[in-house]
């Protein structure tokens, strides 16, 4: 543990990496405690945070440790992709990669960024051909008017995070972006 926290380059992997990694490991270590990725039954953290994220991260407790190790994996995780990535880049191998157009309602971007998203709405598609009731796709719409307000954030980060490992890259249901198909949630 201490070699890895003085590895320069695990520095450097955190530093450019905790406008997400931080949250991603705490969320991890609360998804794995409570045994679940449904952060509205935690009976702590369930609603995000950033300076409990931040407290949790900077303690000298065993939760802490734990959350770094996650941090920990994602840094190991991106050294062996980026080694990957340049011997493929050496033999004339390019990389696309797909991103989907939703998010899972009980990831750590739902967590993180509820404001972002309607979880009153489901996306999906219009009954057609292939369906005649529709498809319901069961992850939130976008909040299109809170993403504006900060000249879509969220998606420039996410898409300047695929750049760094993909030389090309397709969003799933594209026209998401333009119309979605929006079925209201029922309440449970």
């Amino acid at each position: 543990r201490k070699e890895t926290l003085a590895d320069p380059g695990f520095k450097h992997y955190c530093q450019a990496n905790q406008w997400w990694v931080h949250d991603y490991a705490v969320f991890s270590l609360m998804r794995d405690r409570h045994q679940t990725p449904d952060f509205r039954h935690w009976p702590a953290m369930s609603s995000y945070d950033k300076n409990e994220v931040q407290a949790l991260i900077n303690s000298n407790t065993t939760e802490a440790q734990e959350a770094w190790f996650y941090i920990f994996i994602q840094f190991h995780l991106q050294k062996q992709l980026d080694k990957a990535i340049g011997h493929a880049h050496n033999l004339g191998i390019a990389f696309k990669g797909d991103l989907p157009i939703g998010i899972n309602p009980n990831s750590v971007e739902a967590w993180v960024d509820a404001s972002q998203f309607n979880f009153g709405l489901q996306a999906g598609a219009p009954p057609d051909f292939f369906s005649a009731s529709g498809q319901n796709w069961g992850f939130p719409t976008y909040n299109w008017e809170a993403m504006k307000k900060d000249d879509y954030a969220w998606w420039q980060q996410r898409l300047g995070r695929m750049q760094q490992f993909f030389d090309a890259f397709r969003i799933d249901h594209i026209l998401g972006f333009f119309r979605i198909w929006s079925i209201p949630k029922p309440f449970t």
